[in-house]
Order: C-alpha cells, then sequence, then structure tokens
C-alpha cells in the first residue's frame, strides 16, 4: 500500500473553499497526476478518473481514505489517444463497491467504442466486463452507475447487471428498451438500482433483480435519476419527482439544474459551476462549493452516508460525515 501526503488543516480548507460562504470543505485531500474528470464514493472509498499524461491516456486511481492507501488500474485500458480521435477519448465513469473499482472508456471517431473494466488492489490487471459501439452522437452503448456496498450496476443496451465488490454477478436481466440513465442507492427494502429506459419507463429494481415499480414518463424527458431512502427520485425539465410516482413531492429546481444525488433529506444539484443542495422538505437552498468546470463537463463530486469526494483539477478531496 502507497501513502500519500494529506494536506488537512484550516489553511487548506480556506484555500481549497470554492466560495467564501461554501459549506463543504475538504477533510483530507491529494493531488492528482492530471486533472480528474469522474469521481464516485462508497463507504469512504473513493474511485476517480485521471485525464492523460506523458506516460498513458488516462487511469484510475482507488483511494482508501481510512487506510490512506491508493491504486491505480488501468493505464493501458485506452489505447490510440496519441493519434487524436476525432470522436475523442477519455474514462467518462467510475464506481467502486469494497475494494473494487469499475470504469468507463470511450474512444471513437464516427463510432465510439465503450469498455467496462474492473481490478482490485489483489488483481490489480484490468478485466473487461462489457464491450459495445455506439454512434459519436448519440447515447453511450455502455452505462455505469456508483456504487452501494451491494454492488455496482451497469447496462448495455437492453441487458442490465449488477455486481457485487467480490466480483460476482448479483443479477443480470433483459428490460424492453435500451437504458439511458442509471443510478444506484440503498432505498427502502430491498431496492437498489433505477434504470431510466429510451422509451421513457422508469425501473426500480430489487438488488436480486426483481422489478419492483414501474413509472412511465415521455421518451427522452427524463433528464437526470437518483435512489435514496425516499425512493426514486426523477427529474424532468426542472422537477424532481420524489418518493412515489402517484402522490410523491414535487421539488423544482432552477433553470439550467442537473440534479446529481440525494443525501441528508436534499437533492444534490449542479447549476453552472455551483455544487448546491435542496432541502425536499423546506426548499431551503445551500452553496456546498464551487468546482471549476466547463458547461459540458460532468460535475466531478459524489457523496453516500460515508461522506463525499470531489475533484476541482488535479486536487481530489474527501471529506466524511454530513454535507453540511
Amino acid at each position: 500500500m502507497k501513502r500519500l501526503p494529506l494536506l488537512v488543516g484550516a489553511t487548506l480548507a480556506l484555500l481549497l473553499a470554492g466560495s467564501a460562504s461554501a459549506l463543504l470543505t475538504p477533510g483530507r485531500s491529494l493531488t492528482a497526476p492530471a486533472p480528474v474528470g469522474a469521481i464516485s464514493v462508497t463507504n469512504r472509498v473513493v474511485a476517480y478518473a485521471v485525464g492523460p499524461t506523458k506516460e498513458n491516456c488516462g487511469s484510475v486511481v482507488l483511494w482508501d481514505t481510512p487506510r490512506r492507501g491508493h491504486w491505480t488500474f488501468g493505464t493501458r485500458t485506452i489505447l490510440g489517444c496519441e493519434e487524436g480521435p476525432s470522436g475523442g477519448f477519455g474514462i467518462p465513469s467510475v464506481a467502486v463497491a469494497g475494494t473494487r473499482a469499475f470504469w468507463l472508456t470511450s474512444i471513437g471517431g464516427n463510432i465510439t467504442d465503450w469498455q467496462l473494466w474492473t481490478a482490485t488492489p489483489t488483481r490489480p490487471v484490468a478485466r473487461r466486463l462489457a464491450f459495445a459501439s455506439s454512434e459519436t452522437d448519440g447515447p453511450p452503448a455502455v452505462v455505469l452507475a456508483g456504487g452501494t456496498p451491494d454492488g455496482v450496476p451497469y447496462a448495455v443496451g437492453h441487458v442490465l447487471t449488477f455486481v457485487a465488490p467480490s466480483g460476482r454477478r448479483l443479477f443480470r436481466t433483459t428490460v424492453e428498451s435500451p437504458v439511458r440513465l442509471l443510478a444506484s442507492g440503498v432505498s427502502a427494502g430491498t431496492a437498489r438500482v433505477l434504470a431510466a429506459l429510451a422509451d421513457g419507463r422508469v425501473v426500480l429494481f430489487s438488488k436480486t433483480g426483481v422489478a419492483l415499480r414501474t413509472d412511465d414518463y415521455a421518451a427522452g424527458e427524463v433528464r437526470a435519476v437518483a435512489l435514496g431512502l425516499v425512493g426514486p427520485l426523477v427529474q424532468v425539465d426542472r422537477t424532481v419527482s420524489v418518493g412515489p410516482f402517484a402522490g410523491g413531492t414535487k421539488v423544482t429546481l432552477p433553470a439550467g439544474a442537473l440534479m446529481l444525488d440525494y443525501r441528508q433529506g436534499s437533492i444534490v444539484y449542479r447549476k453552472g459551476t455551483q455544487l448546491r443542495a435542496r432541502r425536499i422538505a423546506t426548499g431551503e437552498d445551500t452553496l456546498l462549493r464551487v468546482i471549476r468546470v466547463k458547461p459540458w463537463q460532468q460535475m466531478p463530486f459524489a457523496t453516500d452516508p460515508g461522506g463525499s469526494a470531489w475533484a476541482d483539477g488535479r486536487r481530489v478531496s474527501w471529506r466524511s460525515g454530513p454535507l453540511r
């Protein structure tokens, strides 16, 4: 296990706070060799994607924050970036369950190749779980969600799979329309996975693959999904439906806002470079951080009951406990 110097304290908090009024400040931080584009956290273990360097086209780091260990995987899971592919390349999604990292790579021209990989500290050689291609301007051929203590879900077209931290397949099921958005979380009972399909349906699955509920929306109108103790959260335009489809709570977000997750009774969302939280019960809205991302870039932030992780450029930070 390697150890990295950790920068902790009030001075660092002042330096890293995106705004004087931001509430989310680091507990531990480290510096990546290149800007970080995607991040995920489960049970205080963080996975993040590092952009290209002189040595490779991108890599994934697993950071075990309680034990202060880190491991780098996947330095050769994107090949050909030096040729400047017209469709771009990168690692758009990462996830973690236990100490198992998952990451999605893409590289292409008119057609983009998508590959899903996994590795652990005890088996660090990347193992490919899925490969599929799609038109570069179309939806991704593979969709990866964040993890839970039970596992990580991913989808290839109509096929949805849930994988345990051990690498064992918990379930694989086929749905009637391609999966476009995917979320995981610990919800009521055995609910763990929420899938938004191309035809507009949003399906809630148990950790054994049983379809617990299906809600109907218009095709293409669902912008984001999340899953928490309150049940499914589905964003259409500016409105987030929380809990039961009929009789649930409706929360309106600001124009241009995109839901990222649910935590502590709040919808966590992005508006431009601002990371914000809106309480479902009261509507109270709080600035958590400012993260310097371009409008077309995803917000590298993740949260779960153990804490939150985020990246700003090369700086990766984690803090245990509540958002505020």
